[in-house]
């Protein structure tokens, strides 16, 4: 079976709204996490930051890719298992919150002087964290 047939069979199968919220949060950490072991240098230099080094790259593909690629598994994984919806919204929740809190917290440290980027950043955690907060509400 493909990727794209189980992501498919996968979607197929969700019943409520609180699922498909999760699971599409999931796919964003992937394609985030995805993008930074892919191309890091990149990725980085949309915030400004210089990877000069195999060294450097190396890091920010474990710190960026890896964590993201394994939280983002474990959200789809959630969407997956019998009374792991819940866990799974709470773990999203504090993690885009979390996000969210302490790049409000730099962007008044340096003076809202900070990339649009970080900006962009900002509006999708916000916006993460409302949807999974709502997702939870949605809970029986």
């Amino acid at each position: 079976m493909s990727w794209s047939e189980i992501f498919l069979k996968m979607a197929a199968e969700m019943s409520s709204l609180s699922t498909v919220i999760l699971f599409l949060t999931g796919i964003g950490f992937l394609g985030f996490g995805a993008a930074a072991v892919i191309v890091p240098a990149r990725l980085a230099a949309l915030t400004g930051l210089v990877l000069p080094t195999p060294t450097a790259r190396a890091d920010f593909s474990a710190t960026y890719g890896g964590f993201q690629i394994g939280f983002g598994v474990f959200l789809v994984a959630c969407t997956q298992t019998e009374g792991w919806i819940e866990p799974g919204l709470w773990a999203a929740v504090a993690a885009l919150a979390g996000f969210g809190l302490f790049r409000v917290l730099g962007i008044l440290r340096e003076g809202a002087r900070v990339q649009s980027a970080i900006w962009i950043a900002l509006a999708l955690e916000v916006a993460g964290t409302a949807l999974n907060l709502l997702a939870l509400q949605q809970l029986p």
